[in-house]
């Protein structure tokens, strides 16, 4: 009986602290011990938890790992492996729904979080083009192409013509670096200034240019970086 007041006194603590602090104030064992009080009603989690973790090295290799493979550690049934598994799928379908095109971004931080949603866990460089509305609706957001790791290269001719299809005179481009940092290359922002030109001669507002990574969001408007086309010269300027 002691023994098991003093384990519900540690699962309230524990519940205590997440709801104060968040899980980020957790350690892994301890995120995927309180993950799988879901789960495991009376029992002691916390060393399936280590024991997970002794198993597949870090916390995202044990999302990872199959049901198959998670029912061979000791403590976990297949109950507890299909919560494990169905996590990464929860997470990306949440981000998905974050993205469905219904919000109204007026804020640099509003798309960039979108369009983190929208690269979220890629391997690859890739590019998409966003097409705003007037009131700053998404509406379209199309992917123009897949690249290599630390690699994309965007056809002028396509970009354009996907802008067009998108209905509007305001569009975003947007591309990864999920092995770098979110700063333009020099190609990058050749590349913008090229777009940018050849949206402007079809009467198209270039807004932004967002390079992302999994943790950083960077917008070469905001940082004073974006060329701008000039509607009345037929001039590029670069800022």
């Amino acid at each position: 009986m002691a023994e098991y007041k003093r384990h519900q006194g540690h699962r309230q603590r524990m519940r205590e602290r997440v709801q104060n602090y968040g899980l980020d104030s957790l350690a892994d064992h301890e995120v995927l011990e309180y993950i799988l009080y879901t789960t495991n009603a009376q029992r002691d989690t916390n060393e399936i938890a280590y024991n997970l973790l002794e198993r597949f090295g870090d916390f995202a290799s044990v999302l990872e790992a199959s049901e198959e493979e998670l029912c061979t550690v000791e403590g976990i049934g297949p109950t507890s492996a299909r919560l494990l598994h169905m996590l990464p799928q929860v997470s990306r379908y949440y981000g998905r729904c974050r993205t469905d095109g219904k919000r109204c971004f007026n804020t640099t931080e509003q798309l960039g979080s979108y369009l983190m949603a929208k690269f979220a866990w890629s391997d690859y460089e890739r590019a998409m083009l966003v097409s705003l509305s007037t009131r700053r609706h998404i509406k379209a957001a199309v992917w123009l192409r897949e690249g290599t790791s630390d690699r994309v290269s965007l056809d002028v001719k396509d970009v354009v013509a996907t802008a067009i299809k998108g209905g509007t005179d305001a569009v975003v481009l947007c591309h990864n670096h999920p092995n770098g940092v979110a700063l333009p290359s020099m190609e990058d922002m050749e590349a913008t200034g090229s777009i940018a030109r050849a949206l402007g001669l079809v009467n198209i507002h270039l807004l932004d240019h967002f390079i992302l990574t999994d943790t950083e969001c960077f917008s070469m408007r905001d940082a004073g970086r974006l060329p701008i086309y000039d509607f009345k010269t037929g001039t590029l300027f670069w800022p």
